[in-house]
C-alpha cells in the first residue's frame, strides 16, 4: 500500500491539473455529503428520545372549519379525550396539549416586579410527564401537574427567571386583568437539547382552566391536541375502526349547538372522522395537517436531500473514472511493463483502489475542514442550526469512513478493469489508444453528469417560481407597510394609545383589532337565518372602523363599520365565500340578514370580496370580521394595534422606534413587540424557502462538478487532437470553423441529457406541485432557462479550450511529423 501512495504522489505531480480537478470535484462531493448527513440526522431525530414513542399516536380530524377542505386538522376539542377514555380501553392514557391565550409573564424579583411575554406558554393533562419523556431537575413526574395553579419551567427559563436557586414553590403570575392567575412552580425540565415537537418554555395544569372542566362535551372548541399511548399489544387498525365511531356517538351534543343531527350533518355532505397519526411521524409526515403545537418539516426536503448527496457523489465519481481513462496512453505502457516483470492481480488492485483512497482521503480532509469553517454561514443562508456537537459522533464518523471506502472502491474499480484486461505486448507497441470505445464510455458519463445536473436545476427552478408565486400573488389585501403592536391590552387606554400612534411622521392610520391576516385563529359555528341551511363554521378576526380600510380589502357589496352607526357593534362583515356556503346572493338583498351563535345575533352589513386570510397553501374558507366592542369573544380584551405607514424602509426603522417611545408612555416595565406582517408573510412559506434554498446550493455544486469534468476532457481531448488541429490550419480551416467541428460535440451531449432529464423532472415536480391550492404550471419557461444555464457552460469551456488550441502555432505540434 505504502507503494500505491508513493505512486499516487507522482501521478499527482505529473498531471497536475487533472488531479487538481478530481480533488476539487470528490472534495464537494464529499462535503455535500457529510451536510446532508448532518441535516438529514437532525431532521429524523425529532422526538426520537420518548421511551414510549413508538406506542404514543396523534388523533386528528376533519377539517371543521372549512367547507370542502380536503385537509386534516390536529386540533380537537376537550371531548375527544374524555370520549376515548370511555370507549377505548386500549388507550392507556390520555392526553391534552392546550394551547392558551398569549399570556404576559410576570414575577417578583425580591422588591422588584419583573415582566415577560413567553410564546411558549402551554396547559397539558397531569399524566403529561408519565407519557412523553422530558426529564425533571426538580419535582416529581408524577405529581408536578397535579393540582390546579401549578406550573413547570424549562431550565433556561427558570434560570432566568430564578437564577441557580430552586425554584420550586416560587410564585410567577400569568394573564392580566381578569384572567391573571398566581402559578406555583412544581418542577422544572431538564436542557436536554433534543429535537422536539412539543416545545415549551412554561408548562401550567390544565385544571388551572376552568374552562376545560365545563368543556368536556365539547367537540368545537378545538384548541387541543389529544395524545394516546396505546397499550403494547394493542392494534393500531383495531383502534382506529373505534375512533371511527365516536363522532356519532360523542359530538351529539356540539352537532346540535351546530343545528344539526348527526344524521343531519352527513347528510349534507359533512365529514367529522378522527385519524391516527404515530407521534413519530408528525414532524416529516405531516403534509396536508394544519399543526397547531409547533412548525414541522418536510419529508420531501429530506428525500431531495439524500438524492442530491447520491447525485453529486456519483458526479464525483465520474469524473475520476473519466480522468483516470481519459489518461489511458499515458498509463498504459506504464501498466504493461509492470505485467511484463510479473507484477501480480494484487499490486494492480493496491495500485488502482489505493490511488482512489488516496484522493478520498485527502477529499475527506478538505471536505471536513471546509465545513467546520463554512457551517455557520450555511446555518445562516440555508436557516438551519446544525452543529458536530448535536450529531452523534459515532455515526457521524462511521458514516464517513463507510463513504469514503464505498466511494473509493466505486472510483477505483472502472479503471482497474479497463487496464487490467488489455495485453501488454500491444501496449509497449503503443498499438493501443483510447479510441472510440473509450470516447463513447467517457461521454456516455458525461450525459450521465449532465442528466443529474438537469434534474437539480429544473426542481431548483421550479421551486423557486412557485415560491414567486406565493410572493407576489394578489392575496386580496394590502400587506406591504404593516406592523401589529402586539399585548395593547396592558396599556390604561388602548383607543387612547391608538390616537397617539396615528399622530406620529409616517403614520397612515390605526386599527384595534384582534388578528390581522395569516394569523387568524378564532372560529365557531354560526347558524344563519335560511330555512334548513344548518350552521356555517366561519373563522373570523375583531377589527375596528378602520380594519377594512387599512387592509384595503375591497367591498363586494355594502359597507365597512362606521362610528355614526351605533348598532355596527352588533354587525357582522363577511366574505364572499360565506355567502355562497350559505346560498345567499352577493348583492343588496343580503343585507341586514342575519347569523347566530351562543354569543349573539349579528346582522351583515357587507360583504367583502375574497381574498387570502390565511396561507395560500389552503383555499379561501368562509370568513367573517365582528366589530371591535362586539360580543362574538365574550369580551375578551383585543390585545393587537393594526399601524400602516407610507415609510420608506430606513424610515420605517425610525418610525418603530418612535412607537416603541410611544409604548413607554403608556406601559411601564413591560416589553415591548411587534410584528411586520410582510415579515411574517415570508416566515409562512419557511419550508418552501428552506426547500428552494437548499437545492439551488446543491444545484450549484452539481453544475461545478459537472463543468469541472467537462473542463477536464474537454482538455485532455484537446491535447489528443492538437495534431488534428494542427493539420486542419495547414489545410487553411479558420479558428471558427475548428472552435464549431470541437464544440458542436458536446452540445449535442447536453441535449441528449435534456432529452432525457426533462420528463423525470416534469413527473417529479407535477407531483410536488399537486399539494399547493395555488400553484404554477410547468411552462417551455423552467426547461429553456434550464438548458441556457448548463449549454452555456457547456459552451464558454469548449470554445475557450478549443480556440485556445486553435491558436497556437502549427509548426510546434507538427514539428515531429
Amino acid at each position: 500500500m505504502l507503494t500505491s501512495f508513493k505512486l499516487f504522489f507522482r501521478s499527482v505531480k505529473r498531471n497536475k491539473l487533472f488531479s487538481f480537478i478530481n480533488i476539487l470535484g470528490l472534495t464537494i462531493g464529499f462535503f455535500s455529503s457529510i451536510l446532508i448527513y448532518m441535516y438529514v440526522q437532525n431532521e429524523l431525530s425529532y422526538d426520537d428520545f420518548h421511551e414510549n414513542g413508538d406506542h404514543i399516536y396523534r388523533v386528528n380530524q376533519t377539517f371543521i372549519w372549512g367547507e370542502d377542505n380536503p385537509n386534516l386538522f390536529s386540533s380537537t376539542g376537550p371531548g375527544v379525550g374524555y370520549a376515548i377514555l370511555q370507549e377505548i380501553p386500549e388507550a392507556k392514557e390520555v392526553v391534552r396539549v392546550h394551547t392558551p391565550d398569549l399570556m404576559p409573564v410576570r414575577f417578583k424579583d425580591g422588591n422588584e416586579e419583573k415582566f415577560f411575554n413567553d410564546e411558549y406558554v402551554l396547559a397539558a393533562d397531569s399524566n403529561f410527564f408519565e407519557v412523553f419523556t422530558y426529564p425533571l431537575i426538580y419535582g416529581d413526574a408524577s405529581t408536578v401537574l397535579d393540582q390546579p395553579n401549578t406550573m413547570v419551567l424549562s431550565e433556561s427559563v427558570a434560570k432566568q427567571f430564578f437564577g441557580n436557586s430552586n425554584p420550586l414553590g416560587r410564585i410567577v403570575d400569568l394573564g392580566g386583568g381578569p384572567i391573571r392567575q398566581s402559578y406555583k412552580v412544581t418542577g422544572v425540565v431538564k436542557e436536554t437539547h433534543e429535537n422536539s415537537y412539543i416545545d415549551f418554555d412554561i408548562l401550567i395544569s390544565m385544571g388551572s382552566i376552568d374552562r376545560v372542566k365545563r368543556s368536556d362535551w365539547s367537540w368545537m372548541w378545538t384548541t387541543f391536541e389529544t395524545f394516546i399511548l396505546l397499550d403494547e399489544q394493542a392494534s393500531p387498525e383495531v383502534v382506529q375502526s373505534k375512533l371511527n365511531e365516536l363522532p356519532k356517538k360523542h359530538a351529539i351534543k356540539t352537532l346540535q349547538v351546530m343545528g344539526y343531527t348527526y344524521d343531519e350533518y352527513i347528510a349534507a355532505g359533512k365529514e367529522w372522522n378522527l385519524y391516527l397519526q404515530p407521534f413519530t411521524d408528525i414532524y416529516l409526515h405531516s403534509k396536508g395537517i394544519y399543526n397547531r403545537l409547533n412548525q414541522v418539516g418536510d419529508v420531501t426536503i429530506v428525500a431531495a436531500l439524500i438524492g442530491s448527496a447520491i447525485f453529486l457523489l456519483i458526479l464525483s465519481c465520474i469524473n475520476f473514472i473519466n480522468l483516470s481513462t481519459a489518461q489511458f496512453t499515458n498509463k498504459a505502457q506504464d501498466v504493461a511493463l509492470r505485467k511484463v516483470l510479473g507484477g501480480s492481480k494484487i499490486a494492480f488492485i493496491q495500485r488502482f483502489f489505493g490511488e482512489s483512497l488516496a484522493y478520498c482521503l485527502i477529499a475527506t480532509i478538505l471536505a471536513t475542514g471546509a465545513l467546520i469553517y463554512l457551517l455557520p454561514h450555511i446555518n445562516q443562508s440555508l436557516s438551519t442550526d446544525l452543529s458536530f456537537s448535536s450529531i452523534d459522533q459515532f455515526f457521524l464518523f462511521t458514516f464517513v469512513i463507510g463513504l469514503v471506502l464505498v466511494v473509493s472502491f466505486i472510483a477505483g474499480l472502472y479503471p482497474f478493469m479497463f487496464f487490467n484486461r488489455f495485453k501488454p505486448i500491444s501496449a509497449m507497441k503503443g498499438e493501443l489508444r483510447s479510441g472510440k470505445g473509450g470516447a463513447a464510455i467517457r461521454n456516455g458519463m458525461l450525459v450521465t453528469q449532465y442528466v443529474l445536473s438537469f434534474l437539480l436545476i429544473i426542481c431548483t427552478v421550479t421551486i423557486f417560481k412557485q415560491l414567486n408565486l406565493f410572493m407576489t400573488a394578489d392575496m386580496g389585501f394590502e400587506k406591504d407597510n404593516l406592523l401589529t403592536i402586539e399585548n395593547v391590552h396592558w396599556t390604561d387606554s388602548k383607543e387612547e394609545f391608538a390616537n397617539e400612534l396615528a399622530k406620529l411622521d409616517g403614520v397612515v392610520g390605526t386599527a384595534l383589532c384582534d388578528a390581522v391576516p395569516l394569523q387568524v385563529y378564532n372560529g365557531d359555528q354560526f347558524v344563519p337565518d335560511k330555512i334548513e341551511a344548518g350552521s356555517l363554521p366561519l373563522n373570523y378576526v375583531l377589527g375596528d372602523e378602520n380594519y377594512i380600510d387599512l387592509l384595503e380589502i375591497e367591498m363586494a357589496v355594502g359597507r365597512g363599520f362606521e362610528k355614526s352607526f351605533a348598532d355596527d357593534i352588533n354587525g357582522i362583515i363577511i366574505n364572499e365565500t360565506a355567502a355562497r356556503t350559505i346560498g345567499w346572493e352577493v348583492d343588496e338583498s343580503i343585507l341586514n340578514k342575519k347569523v347566530t351563535n351562543w354569543s349573539g345575533t349579528y346582522h351583515i352589513i357587507g360583504v367583502t370580496k375574497d381574498f387570502n386570510f390565511s396561507s395560500l397553501h389552503s383555499p379561501i374558507e368562509p370568513f367573517a370580521i365582528f366589530h371591535s366592542e362586539s360580543n362574538a369573544q365574550a369580551n375578551r380584551p383585543l390585545t393587537r394595534i393594526l399601524l400602516k405607514s407610507h415609510s420608506t424602509q430606513a424610515d420605517f426603522e425610525k418610525l418603530k422606534a418612535s412607537i416603541e417611545n410611544e409604548w413607554g408612555q403608556f406601559v411601564t416595565g413591560r416589553p415591548f413587540e411587534h410584528v411586520v406582517l410582510n415579515d411574517y408573510f415570508e416566515s409562512t412559506y419557511r419550508t418552501e424557502q428552506r426547500f428552494g434554498s437548499v437545492l439551488s446550493f446543491f444545484s450549484i455544486l452539481t453544475i461545478i462538478i459537472a463543468s469541472l469534468g467537462l473542463f477536464g476532457i474537454v482538455v485532455f481531448s484537446i491535447e489528443q487532437k492538437l495534431k488534428e488541429i494542427g493539420v486542419r490550419k495547414v489545410l487553411g480551416a479558420s479558428i471558427s470553423s475548428i472552435v464549431m467541428l470541437f464544440s458542436k460535440t458536446y452540445a449535442k451531449l447536453l441535449l441528449i441529457a435534456f432529452v432525457l432529464a426533462a420528463p423525470a423532472a416534469y413527473y417529479f415536480m407535477e407531483i410536488w406541485l399537486s399539494g399547493f391550492e395555488y400553484r404554477i404550471y410547468m411552462g417551455p419557461d423552467i426547461f429553456i432557462v434550464s438548458l441556457s444555464i448548463l449549454l452555456i457552460i457547456s459552451i464558454v469551456i469548449s470554445v475557450y479550450q478549443t480556440t485556445k488550441a486553435s491558436l497556437m502555432n502549427p509548426a510546434e505540434v507538427l514539428k515531429d511529423e
